[in-house]
């Protein structure tokens, strides 16, 4: 390289170093002029600048959260109609007739055929149904209903207040023998017009409007028919209701009942066009077809079979409240068990917590007396018998028993089974000879109850939404079709009963019942065991059921309509 172009080149490098150094100094002064100089005049206004930016952040986050849940809720199902709802229900179906509610499988399907002027919801409580709403009179003696102008039967002619009379009609017959001629009697109606019919009662009754559910029947179909027939007539198997689904033939012996959405349904048209009863003589072959996804719903799961159910994909399981209890009912007519010092023996000798922990796998509460805690007239200091056997042996031997026999009559497949079984035990062990005999629903109405053909009956009662037990406890009601399956019979009871079922002041209401519970516990026609739960298990893919307190099984069903299947 020429010595001239060695300093050409050196002095351009000289150049490029200045230069830069000039940039580097400007640089740096308008960074110090323009930007940390800005900053600086900011100066009291620096933190408001921070919270803006961080508003703007907090709404950001905000607004994208809010996409995110819309297109959650976007997601979320809609009722669908469509799809076939099948429920496994044990026991069986031989007609179906709201005035004649033979089993818990019968009561089930008369539910979804028939209405009644009013309902019981999810949460225990009475709303409207035929009717949309009814007025009270001052003394509560005089009920007035308006029906809704577009009720129909399922045959399409339309529901008047003429079939509301002629119901009531027949379930105050005698010849018509209906378990419900006590809640009707001395009951007169008037048929104002077509939509509105009042009820007159003798005296005010507190518990009346529960009696509006009934399921009411259509009067230009069985008007013609004799009251004594109606228990046997065609109609059963081939019913014409005005509830949310229709059955158009009850097959003899079937082991399903079939139903279709009616049409006329006056709140609107099912969403399931189709529900089949599925009926089964054993709570494990129901569960066995849960397992197998052949049904979609399970009536009541026995205790014993939760955990079971607990395990089954997709399977929810509700526990609903349920104001029952069951008992075992001392046949009162037996010469054996008309000794009120053996059936306080038979009392002590049984350990209520070891039953319910054996049979009911702990589901269940242990009770007392036949009007439970939390309704008025709950007496707790009436008399109780705890488990204490040897008072039970002292009583024993004074009332004679000897190794007298006893039949001890229940539900076959059931719960009640495992409960009558533990009682024999712990009466045998006094000396009794005890036997145990099981039944079909239909058999055990119609050969044992309906009859009063046993010592003691293992069975459950229904209370209800009120403390009258007129129809549990009252003399009148010891024979078919009354439900006094004790055949107890005290006058002293019978008066406050009648006294506190007309009661119109709560506090005195309560406490004629206060004093039933106590005369009944001294003479113990019964021994009441416990309250149990009902568990009630259904597919996941079914929406719409929100029950959560019911007043009997078949109340589940009150908004069936409501109901839709989810298609995965």
């Amino acid at each position: 390289m020429s010595s001239y172009t060695g300093f050409t080149l050196h002095r351009k490098v000289r150049r490029l170093r200045r230069n830069a150094r000039l940039w580097r100094t400007w640089f740096a002064n308008y960074l110090h002029r323009h930007v940390y100089g800005s900053w600086q005049k900011l100066g009291n206004v620096r933190w408001p600048f921070a919270s803006w930016v961080f508003i703007i952040f907090i709404s950001i986050w905000g607004l994208t959260v809010q996409i995110q849940s819309l297109g959650t809720i976007s997601q979320v199902d809609s009722p669908q109609n469509g799809g076939v709802y099948r429920e496994a229900v044990l026991g069986v179906v031989k007609s179906v007739n709201p005035l004649f509610p033979d089993n818990s499988a019968s009561e089930d399907v008369s539910s979804l055929v028939f209405s009644g002027l009013t309902k019981i919801n999810g949460r225990r409580e009475i709303t409207p149904d035929i009717a949309d709403r009814w007025d009270v009179s001052d003394d509560r003696r005089e009920y007035t209903f308006y029906l809704r102008p577009s009720v129909k039967w399922q045959d399409g002619t339309k529901l008047t207040a003429s079939d509301i009379a002629f119901t009531i009609e027949r379930v105050q017959n005698p010849d018509t023998r209906s378990p419900f001629l006590s809640n009707w009697s001395g009951v007169k109606y008037l048929v104002v017009d077509e939509n509105t019919i009042k009820f007159i009662l003798p005296s005010s009754y507190g518990n009346f409007l529960a009696n509006t559910t009934l399921g009411v029947l259509p009067k230009h179909l069985l008007g013609e028919v004799k009251p004594s027939s109606l228990r046997s007539y065609e109609f059963n198997q081939r019913p014409i209701g005005s509830g949310p689904y229709k059955l158009e033939l009850l097959e003899v012996d079937s082991s399903v009942v079939e139903l279709t959405a009616n049409e006329f349904y006056y709140i609107h048209t099912p969403y399931i066009p189709k529900v089949r009863i599925e009926l089964f003589e054993d709570a494990d072959e129901m569960l066995g077809a849960l397992v197998r996804k052949q049904v979609d719903a399970v009536s009541q799961v026995p205790p014993s079979k939760l955990e079971v159910v607990d395990k089954i994909e997709s399977v929810t399981t509700h526990r609903l409240g349920l104001p029952a209890y069951v008992g075992a009912f001392f046949n009162l007519k037996s010469p054996i068990l008309n000794n009120p010092d053996l059936r306080k023996s038979l009392a002590y000798s049984v350990d209520r917590r070891a039953i319910i922990d054996s049979s009911l796998e702990g589901e269940a509460v242990i009770a007392n007396y036949p009007i439970p805690a939390g309704y008025p007239g709950f007496n707790s200091s009436a008399q109780k018998y705890d488990y204490d056997i040897q008072k039970s042996k002292e009583l024993y031997e004074k009332s004679g028993a000897g190794n007298a026999k006893i039949r001890v009559v229940t539900l076959e497949n059931s719960s009640y089974e495992s409960v009558a079984n533990s009682l024999a035990e712990s009466w045998r062990l006094l000396g009794l000879e005890v036997e145990v005999i099981t039944a079909d629903s239909t058999q055990l109405q119609q050969n044992y109850i309906r009859s009063r053909n046993y010592d003691v009956l293992v069975y459950g009662q229904n209370l209800g939404l009120d403390s009258d037990v007129y129809s549990f406890w009252h003399s009148s009601q010891s024979a078919d079709p009354g439900l006094n399956v004790s055949a107890y019979k005290n006058t002293e009871v019978d008066n406050l009963l009648e006294s506190g079922r007309l009661a119109k002041d709560p506090a005195y209401k309560a406490t004629r019942y206060s004093s039933f519970v106590d005369l009944w516990a001294k003479d113990v026609p019964a021994l009441i065991l416990y309250s149990p739960y009902y568990n009630y298990s259904q597919t996941d893919s079914l929406k719409g059921f929100d029950a959560k307190k019911i007043q009997e099984p078949s109340n589940r069903f009150y908004n069936i309509y409501d109901w839709y299947l989810i298609k995965r």
